[in-house]
C-alpha cells in the first residue's frame, strides 16, 4: 500500500521535512513519536544512530524519541539535508584549492555559516554571517570522541563513538554518543552546531576511511 504523508498527524514544517527523511517516515508508519525541539532532551540521553548501514541516513534520538535527521542525497554525494524540528538546513562540501562547507537554509542560496578546515583536515573554523564561530577538531588520537567549541575553547558538544543499543550490526555503522555542555543549552544555534558538527564528523571519517583504502592498494 502507497503511503502518504497525509496520513500521518505532522506540522506543517514537519511534513515538508519528511520529504527529506526516508528513515522518519518509516519511524512515524510504525507508529514512533514525531521529531522534537531538541531543548526537550537536556535531561536525556542523545545518541546519533544509523537506521541502515547501506544508506548514509542518520537520526538523533534517545530511545524512541527523535530531535533531528541528516540524510545526504546519494552515496556519493556530499550534499546533505539537516532537519530540526522546526528548520531545515543543507550542508555541501566544496572548493578543492580552498576546501569548505556551506551552510544554508534549504532553498535558500546565501550561506548562514562556511566551516574552513585547516590543512590537516582534522580540525577548523565555523564562521556564521552574523558574527559567531565556532571550531570544530578531532579531540583524540584514535578518533574516537570530535568536539565543537566556542571561541573561547569551550567545549559545547562532543561526539564519542558508541551506540545505544549492543547489536553486532552496529560494529559496521557511524554512530555516535551525543554530550551536550550546560552553557551550550541557552544557544539559539545549539540544533544547526549538533547537526553540523555530525556532518563535519562523518566527512572526516569517510575521509580517513578513503585514505586508509587507498593506502593499502597502493
Amino acid at each position: 500500500m502507497e503511503f502518504h504523508m497525509d496520513e500521518i498527524n505532522l506540522p506543517s514544517t514537519q511534513k515538508i521535512l519528511a520529504g527529506f527523511c526516508p528513515a522518519l517516515v518509516d519511524y512515524c508508519r510504525k507508529g514512533g513519536e514525531m521529531m522534537e525541539l531538541l531543548v526537550n532532551a537536556k535531561e536525556l540521553e542523545l545518541f546519533w544512530v544509523q537506521p541502515r548501514v547501506t544508506r548514509r541516513n542518520f537520526i538523533l534520538r534517545s530511545g524512541e524519541r527523535i530531535f533531528g535527521q541528516l540524510g545526504f542525497q546519494s552515496e556519493f554525494d556530499s550534499l546533505a539535508e539537516a532537519i530540526s524540528a522546526d528548520r531545515v538546513w543543507t550542508f555541501k562540501r566544496g572548493g578543492f584549492f580552498s576546501p569548505h562547507v556551506t551552510v544554508r537554509q534549504a532553498g535558500s542560496n546565501i550561506d548562514l555559516a562556511i566551516f574552513r578546515p585547516k590543512w590537516t583536515g582534522t580540525e577548523g573554523q565555523i564562521q556564521y554571517s552574523s558574527g559567531e564561530v565556532y571550531s570544530w577538531r578531532v579531540a583524540n588520537f584514535w578518533a574516537t570522541s570530535y568536539t565543537v567549541s566556542d571561541a573561547n575553547g569551550i567545549e559545547l558538544v562532543t561526539f564519542r563513538s558508541g551506540s545505544d543499543e549492543k547489536k553486532i550490526s552496529n560494529l559496521f555503522k557511524q554512530q555516535a554518543q551525543v554530550q551536550i555542555a550546560l552553557v551550550a543549552w541557552q544557544l539559539v544555534e545549539l540544533p544547526l552546531i549538533v547537526l553540523l558538527g555530525w556532518y563535519l564528523t562523518l566527512l572526516q571519517r569517510e575521509d580517513s576511511t578513503a585514505v586508509a583504502v587507498m593506502g593499502a592498494i597502493g
